[in-house]
C-alpha cells in the first residue's frame, strides 16, 4: 500500500527523513579523543535519490551542533554501470540529482574529503508493503481513550503490521516522526522468531502538547543486515545528525571511517493528523 513533484523539493523532505551492504566490523573508539572523525550519513532509497550528510564529530562534552563538511566529492554509481557525482545543495548535504534507487539493485559509494577516502556498498532488499497503519490515543499505553470527563490522554501508540516474507531473512528499520521532528529512539527489527508471520510493531509517544491537526508520520524501511546492527548497536541513544551516529562504540558498513552508515533501502511513509 504505498503512500516527481519539483526535484529539489522532494529531496528536502527526504533530507529530513533519513535521519543503509557490506560486512560490518565493530570499532573501538576513545570518546575523550578531541581529533574530529568524518561522520558519514548515507542513504539510497527505492524510488528515490540518494542523501549523504558530511559532519565533523566533537568533543563528548561539546554542546553544539556537529559541523558540516562541504566541498567533498561524492559518487553513487550501480552494477549497471550508472554513476552519479552529488551536488552539495546545502553545507555537508549532498543529493543524486538523476539516479534513483531500485529493489534488488546494489549500490557503491565513495567519499573523498581532503586525504580521506571512504567506500561502502550495499544492496536495496525487496519491498514488503505495510498492511495496516494505525493511531490510538490512550490514557496510558494499553487504556485506551479517555471515559471519565477531565481524564487526558498524552499517549499515542503506533501499530504498524506487514507480512513478513517466508522464503528470506528480513530486516526493519521504523523511523518516526512527530511534527516533522524525527524520534531519537532506533526501531529495528529482525525475522528470526516471526519469519513468515504478520508481525504488528508497536511504538508509543507520550505528549501532552499535541493537538488537534498536529501530525505522527511513520517511514517503513526494508534494510540490510549490517544497518540492521548499526541501528541496534545503537540502542535507543541519539547522537549526531538526525539522531543516529553516536561515538560509543557502534559497528559500521564503511570501509575508511568508523562513525556513520551506507543504507540502501525501500520506503514506506504513513501519515496520521491528530483529529
Amino acid at each position: 500500500m504505498p503512500l516527481k513533484t519539483k526535484r529539489y523539493n522532494k529531496l528536502i523532505i527526504l533530507i529530513a527523513a533519513i535521519i543503509s551492504a557490506s560486512c560490518s566490523e565493530i570499532i573501538e573508539i576513545n570518546i575523550n579523543d578531541s581529533h574530529p572523525q568524518l561522520v558519514v550519513e548515507a542513504s539510497i532509497g527505492r524510488g528515490e535519490p540518494a542523501v549523504v550528510v558530511l559532519t565533523r564529530s566533537v568533543n563528548l562534552y561539546h554542546t553544539g551542533t556537529f559541523p558540516p563538511v562541504s566541498g567533498a566529492l561524492i559518487i553513487i554509481s550501480d552494477k549497471e554501470g550508472n554513476s552519479e557525482i552529488l551536488t552539495e545543495i546545502n553545507p555537508g548535504i549532498y543529493v543524486s540529482v538523476n539516479l534513483t534507487g531500485k529493489s534488488g539493485q546494489t549500490y557503491f559509494l565513495t567519499v573523498e574529503s581532503e586525504e580521506e577516502i571512504i567506500s561502502s556498498s550495499g544492496r536495496i532488499p525487496e519491498y514488503v508493503p505495510v498492511d495496516t497503519f494505525r493511531v490510538v490515543n490512550s490514557i496510558y499505553p494499553g487504556g485506551g481513550p479517555p471515559v471519565l470527563p477531565n481524564q487526558t490522554a498524552d499517549f499515542y501508540e503506533i501499530y504498524v503490521t506487514y507480512t513478513d516474507p517466508v522464503d528470506e531473512q528480513n530486516y526493519y528499520r521504523i523511523v518516526l516522526t512527530v511534527n516533522g521532528k524525527i524520534s531519537g529512539n532506533n526501531y529495528v527489527y529482525d525475522d528470526r522468531l516471526t519469519n513468515g508471520n504478520q508481525i504488528e510493531n508497536l511504538l508509543v509517544v507520550y505528549n501532552p502538547e499535541l493537538k488537534p491537526g498536529d501530525s505522527i508520520s511513520v517511514e517503513v524501511q526494508c534494510i540490510s543486515k549490517s544497518v540492521y546492527e548499526y541501528f541496534k548497536s545503537m540502542g535507543g541513544s541519539s547522537g549526531g545528525p538526525g539522531g543516529s551516529s553516536s561515538p560509543a562504540n557502534p559497528y559500521t558498513n564503511l570501509q575508511g571511517a568508523i562513525l556513520g552508515f551506507f543504507n540502501p533501502h525501500t520506503v514506506e511513509r504513513l501519515h496520521y493528523i491528530i483529529p
